[in-house]
């Protein structure tokens, strides 16, 4: 990738011009703070003099995400010493460029998705000199369906600290039991930190750092995987290593093996994001669990500074509809035939009872009881979680993230995973570009790699399922007998290892 001097941008806004007629794409600027702006571009077409933006190249561009607050350190000064500030991304307007959508036909990685999984793996992949395409119908950092808690160590091995909303150091279980009769909750001392972090802030920092290392982003529906190339709705485009981290759908693999989602193997979810009470602002990863709330399933609370997040969770052997309790009876919400509205119900009487202590409307006192539901003008989030491994490999394409299952049954916890699986991919995705090994061999690394871990992932499907069989005494029984701390310990440094990607950050690809 060649530089592109910033004085003859301007020759891109001609008609006339190779660059106007042909547009290769994505141009990333830096404007100084003495007016001039530098750049990159995969055209290979030096400019000159200085300048600045000129409105005709506004005019043919537009922005699609300001990618940090500040220029990374690395980035912070121009050649001369003139110190950057805030870097864009520009990308021109398809329409403009005719029928081409992307900068070019092959790229050593494309990537289908662009939350935690697809942009890790970006990032790591162009590190390593790949060439990356990374490609989402929706801009970056919108979209959220997560509660947005992992490990803290998990943040710091990826530079995403300053996302940080609160840290957390206990986990609280509250048992409701049916007969309305509440225990007192179960408080456990967390042996490695948890933190609750900003979603648009770790997407967009996360793009911006690979945007620095030569990531590409395009805005596009994924819509398969065909003849080796990634179909869109905006043309194809053909990679020699493909990554499929487009959510629990998973377009590309489900293309090949139609049989890759198992819908019936489908938890669902649904959050408000609501501001906590001032004077009583409260901490500890919360959670709700018995026949009194959503079972089998949980409510839960996440402190996130001046939000806390709460939200239900049905999993897939939850019947429906939902009773008066919240729970459920027949055999539908959590699955892909059961029920936003039962969920959206649900959330009302949890935010409405065990919850309400936790939220305020306004940041002032805690929420108390109404004639109007909780939820009532209110954006909710959510979506269906894959709590089930499934095959990390299909065909040519290696899936990440809730593409691969990769969320822990019974917790719902599928971030670190992502996370995880996504630095391994990407780490084997750069050997690729960089001509380490073939393509077929990190697939079967990969493949390799995912496999060691399936079995634990597994062990908490069944879990989860065997627990839906239980009463509520089963489930105190079980909740107290994890509860002495060397136990406890032990059951989490378990569920560390599964999916952590610190040790594969620390260690070369």
């Amino acid at each position: 990738m060649r530089k592109l001097l910033a004085g003859r941008l301007r020759k891109a806004c001609w008609p006339g011009s190779w660059l106007h007629r042909n547009g290769l794409g994505t141009i990333t600027i830096w404007r100084c703070n003495r007016g001039r702006i530098t750049g990159h571009c995969s055209t290979g077409r030096n400019a000159t003099s200085s300048g600045t933006l000129p409105a005709t190249w506004q005019s043919t561009c537009h922005v699609r995400h300001r990618a940090v607050s500040v220029a990374p350190d690395s980035d912070a000064r121009t050649p001369a010493g003139v110190r950057r500030t805030l870097p864009t991304t520009l990308y021109f307007d398809v329409e403009t460029i005719g029928s081409r959508s992307f900068l070019r036909e092959t790229y050593d990685v494309v990537i289908a998705g662009a939350s935690f999984a697809g942009l890790v793996a970006a990032r790591e992949a162009a590190r390593l000199g790949a060439s990356v395409l990374v490609i989402d119908a929706q801009a970056i950092g919108s979209g959220q369906t997560s509660a947005c808690a992992t490990t803290l160590g998990a943040l710091q091995a990826l530079g995403m600290t300053g996302t940080v909303q609160q840290v957390h150091r206990e986990m609280i279980i509250h048992l409701e039991p049916a007969s309305g009769r509440r225990n007192d909750p179960l408080t456990f001392r967390l042996p490695y930190p948890f933190a609750t972090f900003d979603y648009g802030q770790l997407c967009r920092n996360l793009a911006a750092d690979g945007v620095a290392v030569g990531v590409e982003f395009a805005r596009a529906r994924v819509t398969g995987y065909e003849a080796s190339e990634v179909v869109t709705d905006r043309g194809r485009v053909r990679g020699k290593f493909t990554i499929d981290a487009a959510g629990w759908r998973a377009p590309l693999a489900t293309s090949i093996a139609p049989a890759h989602v198992r819908r019936d193997h489908l938890s669902c979810g649904l959050e408000a994001e609501v501001p906590q009470p001032l004077r009583s602002p409260a901490s500890g990863l919360h959670f709700w669990a018995g026949h009194g709330t959503i079972w089998p399933g949980y409510a839960w609370a996440f402190p996130a500074g001046a939000v806390t997040r709460l939200g239900v969770l049905a999993f897939p052997e939850t019947g429906g509809p939902v009773s008066a309790n919240g729970s459920s009876k027949s055999g539908t919400i959590g699955t892909v035939n059961g029920a936003s509205a039962g969920l959206r119900t649900a959330l009302d009487r949890f935010m409405d009872g065990p919850g309400a202590d936790f939220w305020s409307p306004d940041g002032g006192p805690p929420w108390r009881r109404s004639n109007t539901a909780p939820t009532t003008g209110r954006h909710l989030h959510g979506g269906f979680i894959p709590c089930s491994p499934r095959q990390p490999v299909v065909g040519e394409v290696i899936c990440v993230g809730d593409a691969a299952g990769h969320c822990f049954g019974l917790t719902a916890e599928g971030i670190r995973a992502a996370m995880t699986f996504a630095v391994r991919a990407g780490q084997l995705a750069g050997g690729v570009g960089s001509g380490r090994w073939s393509a077929s061999d990190a697939r079967a690394m990969y493949w390799r790699f995912a496999t060691m871990r399936r079995p634990y992932f597994v062990l908490l499907n069944w879990l989860q399922r065997w627990l839906a069989t239980l009463g509520d005494t089963g489930i105190r029984l079980y909740s107290e007998a994890a509860r002495p701390g060397p136990i406890f310990w032990f059951l989490m440094a378990q569920y560390r290892w599964a999916a952590d990607p610190v040790p594969l950050l620390r260690i070369p690809a």
